[in-house]
């Protein structure tokens, strides 16, 4: 009789059981949905995935997918023998307009309209990222900096760009600089292809229905004014990511970026990497400053010193980079773009890193850069793709 109620009640339990998660299910069938959907998505491509061992196999990959990627590679004193892969085809880039607010706000501070020195309320910063829409990165970014009380100087709210990849600093330096003048940079920078970089939180809440943007402006500078100078906005929005999220799939983020990221092609990006480089202004040693970093001997590589910027999202791969070597005198630029890419190779490069390992093989070794010249073939006027026309 006890083996017989003991049964009864695992039966009733398990029953319950059954409940309980059909009614989670149901409370919560978006956020179950976006899951199944994420599952799936990192099946795709993942054939593929499992070729790509070497920079060599990336470059056949690029080979195979010429509508999907551009590649640029090139010495300053030599662009004539360079490599240009689809290099005049704008496409959607992550990371990489970094440097352009890095350009603008290095200008802002040579004319004297920035102060480096300028106190910043951390709190102020706070205000620019939400819940699943870069609050942990700017938590991160700020516990790598000292504490320095609930202030801090502009020049470490670059450092947080820098350093953190903080989106917090990103949005609150692109604001600081305004909309009109980011919109000329790139004319200023001569790399009129280039789009100016936008605001991560206005950009990332365009994709969204939510009821406290119900009527509000979806143009990403003005969603992100809004929200930063709006608390009862700010904190709406801030309890609604808490409790639901921000119901998007890696293939919704992938279509929407796809869409709405800022484009631009490999040939601007090497041209304004040859300024950053080259450049011998006040402006110019601050961008280096910035970007380069010199390589301890104990690598024992041929690059001496390397600027790299770079970017990953899911659908697109960004690296941009110049190097000076040991070995010859002079500078090689490179620059990679890839768009569409399929998730279980996003998760790849992600985890091995391998299309940087392409870039840094390309800048430093002269017999593997030119088999790739050799495979992929030149594809625009040099003059165009390297700039050196302007």
């Amino acid at each position: 009789m006890a083996g017989i109620n003991l049964k009864r009640h695992l039966l009733i339990a398990t029953g319950l059981l059954v409940v309980a998660i059909g009614v989670v299910v149901l409370r919560y069938r978006d956020t179950f949905g976006v899951m199944l959907d994420n599952l799936r998505a990192m099946r795709e491509g993942r054939a593929l995935a499992e070729t790509l061992r070497s920079p060599q196999d990336l470059l056949a990959y690029l080979l195979d997918h010429p509508t999907q990627a551009s590649l640029v590679v090139f010495d300053l004193t030599a662009p004539d023998s360079g490599l240009y892969f689809q290099p005049e085809v704008a496409r959607p880039v992550a990371g990489l307009p970094r440097l352009l607010l890095l350009a603008g706000y290095a200008e802002a501070v040579a004319q004297g309209e920035l102060d480096p020195d300028e106190p910043i309320a951390r709190q102020t910063l706070d205000r620019y990222v939400l819940p699943s829409l870069g609050a942990q990165v700017h938590t991160h970014a700020l516990s790598l900096l000292p504490d320095t009380g609930d202030t801090l100087p502009l020049r470490q709210v670059v450092q947080l760009l820098l350093e953190g990849n903080d989106p917090a600093a990103h949005d609150y330096l692109l604001l600081r600089l305004g909309q009109a003048s980011l919109a000329t940079l790139p004319e200023r920078l001569g790399v009129p292809t280039l789009e100016p970089p936008r605001p991560l939180l206005g950009l990332f809440l365009s994709w969204h229905a939510m009821p406290a943007l119900e009527g509000r402006r979806t143009e990403p500078f003005a969603l992100t004014q809004d929200v930063v100078r709006d608390a009862r906005l700010h904190g709406a929005l801030a309890t609604h990511l808490e409790q639901q999220g921000s119901g998007l799939s890696l293939w919704d983020q992938r279509d929407r970026a796809q869409a709405t990221y800022p484009r631009g092609t490999a040939q601007g990006y090497a041209a304004l990497l040859r300024r950053i480089a080259t450049d011998s202004s006040a402006w110019g040693r601050t961008m280096r400053g910035y970007l380069e970093r010199t390589l301890p001997d104990t690598l024992r590589t041929s690059l001496k010193v390397l600027a790299v910027e770079s970017g990953l999202f899911p659908g697109l791969v960004s690296v941009a980079a110049y190097a000076r070597r040991h070995d010859r005198p002079g500078v090689r630029v490179a620059v990679l773009l890839m768009e569409a890419v399929p998730m279980a190779v996003l998760y790849h490069l992600a985890q091995t890193r391998l299309e940087q390992g392409l870039v840094l093989q390309l800048l430093g070794d002269d017999a593997f850069f030119e088999q790739a010249r050799g495979r992929l073939h030149t594809t625009a006027p040099l003059a165009q793709a390297t700039g050196m026309g302007r």
